[in-house]
Formats: structure tokens, sequence, C-alpha cells
């Protein structure tokens, strides 16, 4: 709408890394009411697959454009990213409400009110995306020195993840680790997805042609570009969700995280400490 495709980059991969960040800092918080809990397997799987279009999105970006996999218009890797997320939705394990939640449920809302609720709130939701928008461009013309890539991640990937950092920490609070988990890193696979989809929406024809930053754009949708700042997001934000993954592993499968306090404390804050040193290093130089 503003014309500027690097925001899209910034805006994507910052509010990927951010939740990420931002799950392991609340997870640490909330750590001592989270060592009974136990979680599904889905959701390491699910940050493998984030982690793998991690790497599809890398090739995107960096790969000479002789060596580019395109399929007419599309990038090839639009396709794999995409076709990760749909493939996630199936192997999604299906929910069991308990009895007493529907049942409070149903006493307090009734569908007609719930899907009204859940319309309003999705309209405002998309109005402040918008505005967010235009006032990240209106920023970026004041302060110049601020790349779309910085700007995107900054302020759009940062004020877009609101949501998702306050309804994890709620969740977190009353023990639903996997429904947190489920939000923020359904998230990220979710954004990898409309990443992956606006390559299918666009028209433009691919011709290598160059941003106005100057980076090299693989696609001239404006979606996959080849500067400094990408390469950080892009670097930063894979290293993020392997240690996210690694993460789920040793709260999945190692008797110690509800067995031995210290040691759980030590493993979760250590690996916390470095996603949060990871986020700050990838806008310090």
């Amino acid at each position: 709408m503003v014309n500027e495709p690097e925001f899209v980059v910034g805006d994507i991969f910052g509010s990927i890394v951010f939740n990420l960040v931002v799950l392991m800092l609340e997870t640490l918080l909330f750590l001592k009411r989270l060592r009974e809990c136990k979680i599904k397997k889905f959701h390491l799987w699910n940050a493998l697959f984030c982690l793998a279009m991690y790497g599809f999105s890398a090739y995107a970006f960096f790969a000479p454009k002789e060596y580019q996999l395109m399929l007419g218009d599309i990038n090839a890797m639009s396709v794999a990213i995409f076709a990760l997320y749909i493939l996630s939705l199936f192997l999604q394990p299906k929910e069991k409400e308990e009895e007493g939640e529907k049942e409070e449920s149903k006493n307090r809302w009734s569908v007609k009110k719930t899907a009204l609720l859940f319309l309003l709130c999705s309209l405002g939701l998309v109005g402040t995306s918008i505005a967010l928008t235009y006032l990240t461009k209106l920023i970026q013309i004041e302060l110049p020195f601020l790349s779309g890539s910085v700007a995107g991640a900054l302020l759009l990937g940062f004020g877009t993840s609101i949501p998702e950092v306050v309804s994890t920490a709620q969740l977190l609070r009353k023990k639903n680790a996997d429904a947190a988990i489920g939000n923020m890193v359904g998230s990220c696979t979710f954004d990898f997805a409309i990443f992956a989809f606006s390559d299918f929406l666009s028209w433009r024809a691919w011709n290598g042609a160059t941003s106005a930053s100057g980076g090299y754009l693989i696609s001239e949708r404006g979606l996959f570009i080849e500067s400094l700042d990408a390469f950080q997001l892009e670097i930063g934000g894979a290293i993020v969700c392997a240690l996210t993954a690694l993460f789920l592993a040793y709260w999945i499968f190692s008797p110690s995280f509800g067995k031995k306090k210290g040691l759980c404390f030590a493993i979760t804050g250590a690996i916390a400490a470095v996603c949060l040193a990871v986020y700050l290093a990838v806008f310090a130089f």
C-alpha cells in the first residue's frame, strides 16, 4: 500500500524473531508454574518447520539469480514455504476441550455474540496494522538512517506482535503451555505463509530489478531482497528458531525439566539469554 517492499521483509522477519524471543522470556518468567506441564511433540515439529522455512527463504534471499527456481513468475521457495505451512495444519493434533470449559463457554457466550466480537476485534487489528504501516513510512521519512527492513522489524514487527505477547503471557500464567506455544510458534509459521502467499498474489513480472535502496530483488514482487539488514534478520531469526526448537526438545524429552529445578532454570535461562542477545545483536550492527 505504501510501495515499500522492504517493510514486508522487516515486518515478517522482525515479527517472527520477536515472537520467538518473547516466548522464551515469558516461559522463563512463568517457569515455576510450567515445570509440571507436558506439551505435545507437535510443537517441536512446528518449530522445525519454521526453521526449514528460514532455510527456504534464505535460498530465495541470497542464491544467485541464475540458481533461483522460478515457477513462471513465482519463486519455488514460496511454494515450498506455503506447502510446509499446509502440512503443519494437517499434522496439528485435534484439541479436546474439557467438559467444564465447554459448559462455562456456553453459559457466558453465545455463538452469535462470540462471532460478532471476533469480527470487531479483527477489523480493529486490520485497521491498526494499516495505520502502523503509514506511520512507519512517516517515521522513516523523518529518520532516513532507518532502512526499510529495520523500520519494518522495529515498528511494524513489534507493533503487530503485541496481541500475541499479551495472550501468550495470559496462557502461560494459567499453565496452558500447549496453547501458549502453539500461539507463538503457530503465529511464526503463519507469518511465513503470508510472506509466501503474497508472492502468489502479485502479478508483476520477474526481471531482477533493484530496490530503491540498491538491494537486489530476487523477485520484482519485492518479497526477496538481498541486503545487510535482510541477512541479519534471516540469520539471527534462524539461530533463535533453532534455539527455541532445542528448548522444546528439552522440555518434551528430558525428565530433568520437571524433576531438577536448578538445571531446568539454568538451561531455560541460558537459552532465553542467548536468544535475547541474538535479537539485540541483529539491530546493533
